[in-house]
This record gives structure tokens, sequence and C-alpha cells, in this order.
């Protein structure tokens, strides 16, 4: 007998909102990196300062997730992320009259709080909307951040080429966000109204926490979290100067190369939105198994275009791990997915910090084309643990 299809996806207001404020959400992240040469020409700030913008904001986003468990168990996920929302919007504003470095600094302090809260809650609201199929509706809720991201690399790139003012740039940014959190806002509450989000289900989240850090199949699902999230921040880092130093380019065939990657995600994370939830093992396998050959490929291309046509397929590779890492572990687990998603993207956000500087030492050390050897290392490591792990029984582990 053939397998049934899976049906078409509904998407809620709840699911829209949610999709919105992700691709708000990365906006927000890339627009520092973009802006950040002007901004630093303006106000006489070293590389060091600059980079000290985005640590505040990673180091801010970290903490929120650590709490961020404990606090949705007291006041919900929806009341959190209306808050989170707001304080991005409201960083945002911050932002962009900035006077003074240390007024960025506080800035990015609002914004690492928001945008915590937003990394750490919204999908596992989406997996409570879902709970029986959730795989498909993270993987095409996910498209969205990538859709922001390519969407901000594109237009702000060629605004600031415009000479259209950094500030304006993010304010404009900000009353975006502030009109996309109201509409969060109004959707939640129609959506409590109308019993679409289930009350929380947890009670004690230290106690739920330390169940499953103690269990051995959630490191590892942590060690492909930090897989999953390593190849995209590598591919989205480095790809850029990776074509303007070794093809001598100008800065937008560096963005155009992000953009391909980001346009490969959207069309993967929008194409796993039809595989059923009882495939999500295969997707990941398969998807790592392309990955790793994209990986190898890189090294025997001779050209700019190859290049980026490598870059798309290269995030058509990448764009299921994080949503779909996620769902299946919840599948695979007992315990409460609130915390196990939140634990999880704890164990995957060091992987972008962690391969981004790793293979800026190898680069520094060896030059940049041998540091993209860590790719197939991290495809290939992320192979073997979902392949080994899938052999497993499928009933939810104890272990």
């Amino acid at each position: 007998m053939n397998e049934m299809k899976p049906s078409s996806l509904k998407m809620t207001t709840m699911d829209i909102a949610s999709s919105v404020s992700l691709m708000a959400y990365s906006a927000s992240m890339v627009a520092t990196p973009i802006c950040l040469i002007v901004l630093m020409k303006e106000m006489n700030l070293n590389l060091s300062e600059g980079g000290g913008i985005e640590a505040v904001r990673t180091i801010l986003l970290i903490a929120v997730l650590l709490i961020s468990g404990l606090a949705a168990s007291r006041f919900g996920k929806t009341a959190l992320l209306n808050t989170g929302g707001f304080l991005l919007a409201a960083g945002l504003f911050v932002y962009a009259a900035a006077p003074s470095y240390p007024v960025i600094l506080a800035a990015m302090i609002l914004i690492g709080l928001g945008g915590g809260l937003l990394e750490a809650l919204i999908n596992p609201l989406v997996q409570d909307l879902h709970p029986k199929d959730s795989g498909r509706y993270l993987n095409v809720v996910n498209a969205f951040f990538s859709m922001g991201v390519l969407m901000t690399v594109l237009s702000v790139g060629e605004l600031l080429s415009r000479n259209i003012p950094w500030r304006a740039i993010l304010t404009g940014l900000a009353f975006v966000f502030t009109m996309i959190s109201f509409f969060f806002l109004f959707s939640s509450r129609h959506a409590h109204k109308t019993g679409q989000i289930p009350d929380n289900s947890y009670k004690n989240p230290l106690s739920h926490t330390k169940d499953l850090i103690k269990k051995r199949r959630f490191w590892v699902f942590a060690l492909a979290m930090l897989c999953g999230g390593g190849t995209e921040a590598a591919y989205t880092f480095w790809s850029a100067s990776y074509i303007q130093l070794y093809y001598e380019t100008l800065p937008r065939a560096g963005a155009l190369g992000t953009a391909l990657f980001a346009l490969g995600m959207i069309t993967g994370r929008l194409a796993s939105g039809w595989i059923k939830q009882s495939h999500l093992a295969a997707l990941i396998i398969f998807s790592a198994l392309g990955g790793l050959l994209f990986s190898l490929g890189f090294f025997w291309l001779k050209g700019l275009i190859p290049l980026m046509i490598l870059l798309f397929f290269a995030g058509l590779a990448v764009a299921c791990f994080w949503p779909s890492i996620q769902s299946y572990a919840a599948d695979r687990m007992e315990g409460d997915s609130t915390m196990l998603f939140i634990l999880l993207s704890t164990a995957g956000i060091p992987g972008f910090s962690i391969i981004v500087w790793v293979m800026g030492w190898i680069g520094d050390t060896w030059g940049l084309k041998a540091a993209f050897g860590v790719i197939p290392l991290l495809f290939l490591t992320l192979l073997i643990t979902i392949a080994l792990e899938s052999r497993l029984p499928e009933r939810k582990s104890k272990a």
C-alpha cells in the first residue's frame, strides 16, 4: 500500500506572526555587520570596539536563553515573546539615535534581551501549536529567518551604496519591527481566546532541565545542533570575505554569495514543509550527506560562477538542520519540549561563534581556503551522529 502523502499545511495567524517575527529578528542580527564600516567611520571606532557591539548582543542572548525556560513557566511563552518584540524594537530606536559608543552598547543590551526571548521561545511555541507534525511547520516558519537575512543583506547593502544614512535604515527597521510586534500581540490574544495555544504543560523547569541533561541522548542531539549551527555560521559569515579575497571582487559580489546561500536555505526549508514527521531523520541524514559532497567540491572549483552555484546548494543542504533536529529530538526524547528546544538552542548558538572563530584562526595561519576544511568535518560528524541515533529504538528514550 502506498504511504499517504502529507496533508497540506494549515498556517494559522499565530504561525504567520511567528514567521514574520523571526524574519524581523534575523534582520536585526545582520543589520549591524552590514552597517558596521559606515558606523565605525562616523564614530571613530576601531575593529575591537566594532566587534564589541556584536559581543554584547550575543552575551545577552545566551544569558536570556538560559533563564527563558524558567520565565516561560511563570509568565507564559506569548507574554515573553510580546515583551521580547517590543524590547527589540526599542533597542533599534535607541541604536539609530545613539550619540556615542556607550549608548550603542546600551541599545545592544535591549536588542540582546529581546532577541534572546524570540530565539528561545518561537520554535517551542510552534511545537505547541503543532505537536504531532511540528517538523514541517518549524521548517516553514524558520524559512522566514533566512528570508530576513536575504532581504536585509540585499536591501541594506543597496541603501548604503546609495548613501542612505545608517541611522535612517535602522529607524526604518525599528518601525517595521514595532508593527510586527503589535501584530504578534493581537494574534496571541486571539489565539489564547480560541484555545489554539495550550496551557503550560510543566511546572518545574529546573527539574526538567536536570532530567534532560542527565540523558545521554540529549548530548547526542546537542552535538548535532552544534554541527548544524556551525555549518550555517561558516557559510554565512565567511563566504563574502572568501569571495572578495580570492576573486578580488567588490563587496557587492560577496553580498551576492551570501544572498545565494540564504536563498538556498529558504528553498530548502520551504521544501522541507512537505516532509512527513516520520521522515525527519532521513531528511537530516541525506542533507548532511549532500552538504558533505558540496563542501568537498568547494576545493575543486576554479571560477566565481561555480562557487556561487555551490553556495546555493550548500544552503539547500544546511536548511533543515536547526528546526528538524529540534523537532526530531522532541519525538525521540521524554520531557518537556520547551526546555528541550531551549537547551538545544543553547548548544547550537555556541556553534556559530566557536566555528567562526576557529575558521578565522585557521585563516590567519594557513589561509581562508584551508579554513573551509572545517565544514566537511562538521557535515561528517552530523551525518554519523544522526545516522547512529536513528538506529536506536523508535520509542521516546529514557536513556
